[in-house]
């Protein structure tokens, strides 16, 4: 298809690093697909790790589709690959594919690289992940799911986000879904176009779309997915409790990497330590918390300080988010 060559022109380069040598692709292996960048290579490493010590027994086959990693990073994946005893596939991403697509500060041209992963593999079927999600449980059952013709599994998002979606994007008689997990049909997912479509949309309407890869596989697949229970994409909140989660998705602000996780309402008895423990698991165990990254983060991590009563360090952070901020805005205004 010229969507797929279009797509496959994204990769520069390809490596593998092979925890499980000398094995023959099977029917049983589980394949599981990301797009990161560096910011996000870290997390993917404890998500990947969370995977593989939930999951023993199973033939996993990761596929990371990811730009701008720096040659630590790499070596810490095929650490980790050896750890495991699983092979690891890295596709070094050109951005030049999706340059006319809009990006923001929390949605880096990565969220599309899940786009390239049906033109590229042979598969019956490749389970997306958002990197920011950690493994709780046994995840075989997933890829043998009846999809009953359709081209998608995934977990409907949290109704206060999902029926503001619907009515923006005009989608009836439709249950908006959260993109953080999606197994995916390969050959029905071909067969209607999805990646076309969608990145055709994109360019047409770019403003239309506040989350740009969820918004717009909402609008191309409505009528086309299999919907899963709840356990499947958890998405973390303040009340969050264990209730049989399998894959837990930290999608919301601060993530638990972060300095600002431990003084957040989200960081509670049951999730203050779930990354912490699998990142240890990870060659990136002992890594130090990051700092805040955008005007967004800062602006939090300000208000969380302040709220604890550490006016020196939250005031010292408010000055930095106003100072970003207005620099931000200017770039953008002056089309930087």
């Amino acid at each position: 298809m010229e969507s797929d060559i279009y797509l496959r022109k994204a990769i520069d380069e390809y490596s593998l690093f092979e925890g499980r040598k000398h094995c023959f692709p099977s029917v049983e292996d589980i394949h599981i697909g990301y797009g990161i960048d560096e910011n996000y290579v870290r997390c993917m490493g404890a998500s990947i790790a969370s995977i593989c010590f939930n999951n023993r027994r199973d033939n996993l086959v990761f596929h990371v589709l990811a730009n701008g990693l720096k040659k630590d990073s790499m070596t810490k994946l095929n650490q980790l690959a050896n750890d495991f005893n699983v092979n690891i596939h890295v596709y070094a991403i050109n951005n030049r594919t999706f340059k006319h697509l809009p990006v923001q500060a929390h949605f880096p041209a990565s969220i599309y690289y899940r786009f390239i992963l049906p033109a590229i593999l042979t598969v019956p079927k490749i389970l997306y992940l958002d990197a920011d999600i950690i493994c709780l449980g046994e995840i075989q059952s997933l890829p043998s799911v009846d999809m009953q013709a359709n081209v998608v599994a995934a977990v409907p998002d949290l109704e206060s986000l999902a029926s503001k979606r619907n009515h923006i994007l005009g989608l009836k008689q439709h249950t908006y879904f959260n993109s953080g997990v999606l197994l995916i049909d390969i050959q029905n997912w071909n067969n209607h176009y999805v990646a076309k479509k969608a990145l055709a949309l994109l360019e047409q309407e770019p403003k239309k779309f506040r989350y740009p890869d969820q918004d717009v596989l909402n609008v191309v697949l409505t009528g086309k997915v299999k919907y899963l229970g709840k356990e499947w994409n958890r998405i973390n909140t303040p009340d969050m409790v264990d209730n049989g989660i399998i894959l837990l998705h930290f999608a919301a602000h601060p993530k638990p990497w972060s300095i600002a996780w431990g003084k957040s309402d989200l960081c509670n008895d049951f999730t203050r330590n779930i990354y912490s423990k699998y990142e240890n698991l990870s060659p990136w165990k002992n890594s130090k918390p990051t700092e805040p990254q955008n005007y967004k983060e800062m602006k939090y991590y300000a208000q969380c300080l302040l709220k604890a009563g550490d006016y020196k360090e939250g005031f010292y952070w408010y000055g930095r988010y106003l100072k970003t901020k207005m620099k931000t805005k200017l770039c953008a205004g002056n089309g930087i």
